[in-house]
């Protein structure tokens, strides 16, 4: 199928177009969910709770959760102008879900400036050296590499016979390395 470069300079203007719409509807459709669960009376009567809202409203929880985290941080803890969130707006959604936690008064216009000009990649790892940045000045200590702290978490989270799976697999790894060491220090 031949298409005319003006009718693919279309489609991609298009594109960019829909792409802009769907990432504010995302920011808005959790800012009303968040307004929604922190006034009772707007869900009480129609659910026993709010995760029972979403659920008799076929909104997947984790997802609104999410979407109401980034909304909180940016439409009404930081109040971004319409043009800042449409800087944003197209983002991925985890990477604006860390940059929600990231995000203050003073590094407000550094966090934008990330979303808005960094491709995926570059924004995360951006935004993850602010975040150990500060937990490091909080705690006055270093912080733990971030993947390092997910892959803990993870650990954690299996079941006892999956752990020892695990181990099962990395110790003979850490044996020959140490091995290997101990033989490199003797010669």
């Amino acid at each position: 199928m031949s298409i005319s470069p003006a009718v693919g300079e279309y489609l991609y203007r298009r594109l960019k177009k829909v792409q802009r719409e769907f990432g504010m509807a995302r920011l808005e459709l959790g800012t009303i969910l968040e307004t929604i669960k922190n006034n009772e009376f707007l869900w009480r009567g129609r659910a026993a709770s709010f995760n029972a809202f979403l659920e008799e409203e076929r909104i997947q929880p984790n997802g609104a959760y999410q979407f109401m985290k980034v909304a909180k941080a940016f439409v009404l803890d930081h109040k971004l102008s319409n043009e800042e969130l449409g800087d944003i707006a197209t983002a991925n959604f985890r990477v604006l879900e860390l940059a929600a936690r990231v995000i203050t008064p003073e590094n407000r216009e550094d966090v934008i400036a990330l979303l808005s000009a960094l491709g995926e990649r570059d924004a995360r790892a951006s935004l993850l050296e602010m975040e150990q940045e500060s937990q490091q000045a909080a705690s006055g200590k270093p912080a733990q590499p971030t993947p390092v702290k997910s892959l803990m978490r993870k650990f954690r989270d299996l079941p006892d016979d999956q752990r020892s799976a695990f181990l099962s697999q990395v110790a003979p790894i850490h044996a020959a390395r140490q091995r290997n060491a101990s033989a490199d220090q003797r010669a």
